[in-house]
């Protein structure tokens, strides 16, 4: 596929917001879903990826199954390049190979704040299941731990909204730490933006109803 020529087919309008959403994806913030239950649930947080500028997502599916309600993604899933694993061991790797820093979300004395984190590295946000939390095994595999600073009664937070508080919060610090990181670059530019107009292409040859987010089972 030749993108000039699916470019031409889409208006002046649509190339454009697609190009400048691409300049401003994190590609040094990420978050791995740790056998996330709810399909609200995570279908809020990859809404809230697309929103804040993420591009990669990375679910482990060692207990739960990837499931979405697509009411409540609005198709984000679409616009995202979501890895699968069926352990966390790989995803570990795969990320470590790509210099990223991997941090629990946790409520234990160990945990800092999100804010305190260094911007230095790649980062990488883990956040667990709704009732287990993030795993032991997960959490000692990781450089550190981060939580979110409550002043209330409540201990918690539903993890959708805890996921948007941490990319909105460390995001917005990328954006202004270290703006020569914000937006996709090179391959990984032209990898991304093929994929979105080959759904274009999809589209208009009437497979709406087969379409499949851009997911890899790794």
């Amino acid at each position: 596929m030749r993108i000039a020529q699916v470019e031409r087919q889409l208006t002046a309008a649509r190339v454009a917001r697609m190009r400048h959403v691409l300049e401003q994806r994190l590609p040094w913030l990420t978050i791995v879903l740790d056998n996330v239950f709810d399909p609200h649930n995570l279908s809020a947080v990859l809404r809230s990826c697309d929103a804040f500028g993420v591009q990669e997502v990375h679910v482990i599916e060692s207990v739960e199954q990837f499931r979405l309600n697509r009411l409540v993604s609005q198709g984000a899933e679409y616009w995202l390049t979501i890895h699968r694993w069926a352990e966390f061991g790989p995803c570990r790797a795969y990320l470590r190979r790509r210099g990223f820093r991997l941090y629990a979300t946790t409520l234990s004395s160990r945990a800092r704040a999100i804010d305190a984190v260094s911007t230095e590295r790649p980062l990488a946000f883990v956040f667990g299941n709704e009732h287990r939390g993030v795993m032991p095994e997960i959490i000692a595999g990781c450089d550190g731990e981060v939580m979110i600073p409550m002043y209330g009664f409540v201990q918690s937070l539903n993890v959708s909204v805890a996921a948007a508080i941490t990319l909105a919060t460390v995001g917005a610090r990328l954006r202004a730490e270290r703006p020569e990181v914000v937006g996709l670059k090179g391959g990984a530019w032209r990898r991304v933006y093929r994929s979105w107009l080959e759904r274009h292409v999809k589209r208009a040859a009437g497979q709406t109803g087969e379409e499949k987010c851009h997911a890899s089972n790794t």
